[in-house]
């Protein structure tokens, strides 16, 4: 046995790994991604999203740094999992990553609503005509501000 580990320790190591990471991508995959009360691994997509947004356009070292640290803080939140379970404080160690989810309530029907799509049918196409008549008038303001040469 002690000589099979000598001989194959890198793809053992490399195995491990992957089972780890393929362990950690199912935990975040089947977590709840809304919840009122923003717990488990919502905080942590929330910061790495905002983020994300603040980086420059093309920048990949950044978008790898924000994805880099989500995963810490994805990792911190199952070992704070693992922590409050070993002192008594959860039941199970994924109960603070794995739960049913409280949602907002969803808003009440607006019968205003109703009547207002049912006058304006085609509200669409009245948005891409107002969206071609934006950008022909953008183009002859464009062509005014031009200088003649």
């Amino acid at each position: 046995m002690l000589n099979f580990v000598k001989i194959h320790w890198f793809g053992l190591s490399i195995s491990l790994l992957g089972i780890l990471y393929l362990m950690f991508f199912a935990l975040i995959a089947f977590s709840p991604r809304q919840d009122k009360l923003e717990r488990g691994f919502i905080p942590c997509t929330k910061a790495m999203m905002t983020q994300m947004l603040d980086c420059p356009k093309n920048k990949a070292i950044c978008f790898s740094e924000a994805i880099f640290k989500s995963t810490v803080c994805d990792a911190g939140v199952i070992a704070e999992g693992v922590k409050n379970w070993l002192n008594g404080e959860q039941p199970t160690p994924w109960a603070n990553y794995l739960f049913e989810p409280e949602l907002d309530q969803p808003a009440e029907h607006h019968p205003e609503l109703d009547e207002f799509y049912e006058q304006n049918k085609n509200i669409r196409e009245d948005m891409q005509l107002l969206e071609k008549a934006r950008l022909d008038l953008e183009g002859e303001n464009d062509e005014q501000a031009k200088p003649e040469e």
